[in-house]
């Protein structure tokens, strides 16, 4: 036995795990979860912050809707004038967790949903890493260190990016086992594992895992000559497999990428939240710059003095800590390991993830942005969070494997305990005797920073570098005696339930199902059963106290209080503001001016209802609207805009040649006269003293069918005020017609006088062929799994007729 304790060791194949094992390690993945989210798993309350509330919730109710009314849900008519369901990449309109809508309460449902995430990420973490050869106990550390790290617990804000970054290690495992034997039993369960990530809602974590599953793929040692070039064709087809089978989400985003603006439209947006290097530390010491007891997270103006990188006052997530274990074991690794090739490989592609997430403090970032044109969608560089925190939920545990495994190098974990020990012990001196945080850093950055901030920041990084000096030293005591490492585990699941515990938030569940008073006023001054569209003029939400709500619940019930978009949709109101990235490019042009915006541009666009702050009328409405209601406590108010036209009416076309035309017409300083619409005509249209008068009726069938009965006295168009989008067809008597861009943003259709029937459809552009093509590819899959079946069958005969 060579006892050389530097000596490389070899790679372990996976072992055949035993039954008692499994149901262990699925009850572990059931209870962890349970008692970490003990204040949602044994309360009503619901996830509620952030995205969650804005976007999540108003996505799946309206697709629990639509699919519980026997359709399916191609247009969004509550974000932006409408746009795109399915090619907004984030509705994830495929994901199974979407079917809990139809048979659960919807706050029950998306409780599930984020719960059921975190087993699906312990478990995919194991089987990973047991593929990988780890130890057991190895592999429920990293498991742990990834689960319940900063980044998946406070990302419980945006399920969106939850389900897809929860799903990474499965897929990561299935491109481990394709790749080491390849057979069409694993390339399906590879591909619909890493199509599963895109159907999640998260296009970057997409890519960002097919581009690891190449390099995981192709840094596995090569056994036996001639293995390097299939190793590459199975790592192609595999990559291949899933993005096909992927196809009815990635090609209706593929669509609105190429005919509209979604996602990042310049490098500055799309590096807003970059990660501030001074978070780098949180991996190591903890979330040092939270409240973890009255906001649960870190304030909006520590963010804005301190640790601001773009347009935003607040952070993307409250915490990347990973626990200071995990830290020490994934440094041990390195140092134990520094003599292998792929160490270095796996230490580089961290490093890149981290370069990216730093977004505008690097040129890294950029050069991406310019040399790989797909990437230019993509925003929010801390969103890779995600992946820089399974990066060291891996490292660690092939440190683990490495270090405190059979034949292992206990001496690098107890070196590297020492090392983290003595940098945290210097960080806590240097604050408590010389303030080297608070007067070096954060009284430059926040001069009249208050008494208490100053005193919270400081007493956050004392305690938790003192914590993590603690934690350091106690794994370095426990390498010396290896039947002692499993107190690893234990320690680690308390330092994460410590630090990480307190700053997931949950809600009650009324803030959901009580209708805002603004609510009922628009309800009583629309016709019934007609669409109404309300704008919204707020930039920031209040928080005002109420008794028994916390400060993010106080947040969330403003949002709601002020119809911020998406959260009208509970109500049944459109929004004419725009929060989803599918977002018309045209209405974006309209946009620049909010002001403008809201009091003129929106009205003539069928938006009768502007919601604003109270506070800012205090010179009186202005011209053009009538005040509807007040609401006090959220200092709210709702404008009404009286002289708005019908959503669907005849118009006087007014033709230009281009939307630069349309836009400099429409936002002209004598804006058209009423009753016209500014078109943009290929060719020149039939005007009379007549056009534009005459009747409609509108008989909806749902929001991507609709029939409109006119009686037009002269020539007109037929002016429809939803987003002028690709996808839309319409026909005039049966006939096809053409649909113009009118008012720059929106629909009109020709009309000759006399009666008419138009009848406008839509269909997602990119759905059918998508759609098409996943089946297709399941097809294929099946029939291979079932020729390789008979093959194995046959084979087997073959050799028992041999014997």
């Amino acid at each position: 036995m060579d006892t050389n304790p530097d000596a490389p060791i070899p790679e372990a194949a996976p072992r055949r795990e035993r039954p008692g094992w499994r149901w262990v390690l699925g009850g572990l993945s059931l209870v962890l979860p349970a008692l970490f989210f003990f204040r949602a798993t044994f309360t009503s309350d619901v996830f509620l912050a952030g995205d969650t509330l804005r976007a999540f919730y108003p996505m799946r109710a309206y697709w629990a809707e639509r699919v519980s009314q026997g359709g399916f849900p191609d247009w969004f008519p509550y974000d932006g004038f409408g746009q795109s369901f399915p090619a907004i990449f984030i509705s994830g309109v495929f994901h199974p967790t979407a079917l809990l809508h139809l048979v659960l309460p919807l706050g029950v449902a998306v409780k599930l949903t984020v719960l059921v995430c975190f087993p699906v990420a312990f478990l995919g973490t194991v089987a990973l890493l047991r593929e990988w050869g780890v130890p057991r106990a190895g592999a429920l550390f990293g498991a742990l260190t990834f689960t319940f790290s900063g980044y998946l617990v406070c990302i419980t804000n945006n399920p969106t990016y939850l389900l897809a970054a929860s799903t990474v290690p499965a897929a990561l495992w299935g491109v481990l086992r394709f790749v080491r034997r390849p057979s069409a039993a694993r390339l399906a369960v590879g591909g619909g594992l890493l199509a599963l990530v895109a159907f999640g809602g998260d296009a970057q974590a997409f890519a960002v895992t097919q581009a690891l599953g190449v390099l995981v793929a192709l840094t596995e040692p090569v056994t036996a000559p001639g293995t390097w070039g299939r190793r590459v064709g199975a790592c192609l087809l595999l990559v291949a497999t899933g993005g096909l089978l992927a196809a009815p989400q990635l090609l209706p985003a593929a669509a609105l990428v190429m005919t509209g603006e979604p996602g990042a439209r310049s490098l500055a947006e799309a590096q807003d939240f970059s990660l501030h290097p001074l978070r780098v530390g949180e991996l190591l010491l903890g979330p040092f710059l939270t409240d973890p007891v009255g906001v649960r997270g870190i304030p909006e103006l520590a963010v804005r003095k301190l640790i601001r990188t773009g347009a935003f006052t607040r952070a993307w997530v409250d915490s990347l800590y990973v626990g200071t274990p995990a830290f020490v074991l994934a440094l041990a690794g390195v140092g134990a390991s520094w003599r292998q090739r792929r160490t270095w490989v796996f230490v580089g592609a961290w490093l890149l993830l981290l370069a990216l997430m730093l977004g505008s403090l690097l040129p890294v970032y950029g050069w991406v942005y310019q040399l790989l044109p797909p990437w230019r969608p993509f925003r929010y560089p801390e969103k890779l969070g995600s992946f820089l925190v399974l990066g060291l939920a891996v490292g660690a545990a092939l440190g683990w494997r490495r270090c405190l495994g059979p034949g292992g190098n206990p001496r690098a974990v107890i070196v590297a305990g020492m090392a983290v020990a003595a940098f945290c012990a210097a960080v806590v001196l240097g604050e408590s005797v010389g303030g080297l945080w608070t007067r070096g850093y954060v009284l430059p950055h926040w001069p009249d920073a208050p008494a208490a901030a100053i005193e919270g920041l400081s007493g956050n990084v004392v305690r938790m570098g003192g914590l993590a000096t603690g934690l350091a030293l106690l794994c370095a005591v426990l390498a010396w005696r290896p039947r002692l490492a499993a107190g690893l585990v234990v320690i680690q699941w308390a330092a994460l339930s410590w630090e990480n515990g307190p700053l997931y938030q949950v809600s009650p569940a009324e803030i959901l199902e009580t209708p805002p008073p603004l609510v009922e006023r628009i309800r009583a001054a629309s016709a019934p059963d007609e669409p109404v569209r309300v704008n919204l003029m707020v930039k920031g939400y209040g928080a005002p106290p109420l008794k028994g709500y916390e400060f993010k619940d106080r947040l969330s019930l403003g949002q709601v209080a002020v119809l911020a978009p998406d959260t009208s949709v509970f109500w049944g109101i459109e929004s004419a503001a725009s929060y989803l990235p599918g977002r018309s490019p045209r209405l974006g042009r309209l946009m620049n001016d909010p002001r403008r915006w809201a009091f003129e541009l929106a009205p003539r666009l069928s938006t009768p209802f502007t919601v604003t702050r109270t506070r800012e009328l205090t010179g009186g409405p202005p011209p053009g609207t009538r005040v509807v209601a007040v609401d006090p406590l959220f200092e709210a108010t709702l404008l009404g805009h009286p002289d708005a036209p019908a959503r669907v009416h005849l118009a006087r076309p007014e033709c230009v040649a281009t939307a630069d035309d349309a836009v400099k017409r429409m936002t002209a300083p004598e804006p058209a006269a009423p009753g016209t619409a500014i078109v943009e005509c290929p060719e020149p249209l039939p005007v009379e003293a007549a056009s534009g008068t005459g009747g409609v009726r509108v008989t909806r069938e749902s929001p991507e069918h609709f029939t409109v009965d006119v009686e037009a006295a002269a020539p007109s168009v037929l002016v429809i005020n939803d987003a002028y989008q690709p996808g839309w067809t319409a026909t005039l008597d049966g006939a096809p017609v053409p649909i113009l861009a009118a008012n720059v943003a929106v629909r009109a259709v020709p009309v000759p006088a006399g009666r008419h029937s138009v009848v406008m459809r839509y269909r997602t552009p990119g759905l059918v062929p998508g759609v098409a093509l996943g089946l297709l590819t399941l097809g294929a899959l099946g029939a291979a799994m079932v020729v390789s079946a008979r093959r194995g069958r046959r084979g087997a005969r073959g050799a028992e007729r041999g014997r």
